[in-house]
């Protein structure tokens, strides 16, 4: 890690402070999940459902966390330098549980970054107004965060009273992937029921699957 120039959250909130961003916090996170930031953690724990804990120290933190961190509104706890713990499905084959405690960040690469989105203003004009805008660097350089979030968004729960739910609210209610759904449609675990030309999921088997409510 050495190599890199790891730094903690608040030296580096500073330093794109320096830069007049505002929401510095919020805008790190963006970058780390981008994937144009490389973070580390002390201690990296990935806890699957019915599996072995597996621990990595010194290891760097996968963007994915970085989003799941952004999606569960973590993103204060994760700079404060404590544990962050970011809740994976309670089903075998779905998203483990994952710790991170300690997290640095690659302070050159940060560097590198805010360099390149964040130019020196002109004589008489603020950094404010010459292109140092939060938003827009995060909306130019994690489009996929965007994406991501605008498809989750587009998803409604289950509602209480359905009977039966398509795919996509099956994966938001159980935690796990399409692949694992198809399989476990396959081996009758999760019942399907034709609705004119759908054939959706019943809510019954989905709760039967997860041992709980989801609507």
């Amino acid at each position: 890690m050495s190599a890199h120039q790891p730094v903690l959250p608040a030296k580096e909130i500073e330093l794109v402070r320096s830069r007049d961003f505002e929401k510095a916090d919020a805008l790190l996170a963006g970058f780390a999940a981008a994937g144009p930031i490389k973070t580390y953690a002390l201690v990296r724990e990935i806890r699957p459902a019915g599996g072995p804990t597996k621990v990595v120290r010194d290891a760097q933190i996968p963007a994915q966390d970085w989003e799941r961190i952004v999606a569960s509104k973590k993103i204060q706890a994760a700079l404060d330098g404590g544990t962050v713990r970011l809740e994976g499905s309670l089903l075998q084959g779905g998203t483990p549980s994952v710790l991170i405690t300690g997290i640095s960040f690659s302070e050159a690469a940060l560097i590198k970054v805010l360099d390149r989105y964040c130019v020196d203003s002109p004589v008489g004009v603020s950094k404010q107004s010459s292109g140092c805008d939060a938003h827009a660097t995060t909306k130019g350089i994690a489009p996929s965060i965007a994406a991501s979030e605008a498809k989750k968004g587009g998803v409604q729960p289950i509602r209480p009273g359905d009977l039966t739910a398509p795919v996509a609210q099956t994966e938001q209610a159980t935690g796990l992937g399409r692949t694992t759904i198809d399989k476990l449609m396959r081996d009758g675990t999760l019942v399907r029921k034709k609705v004119g030309r759908r054939t959706p999921i019943t809510v019954e088997s989905i709760e039967r699957l997860v041992g709980a409510k989801v609507a």
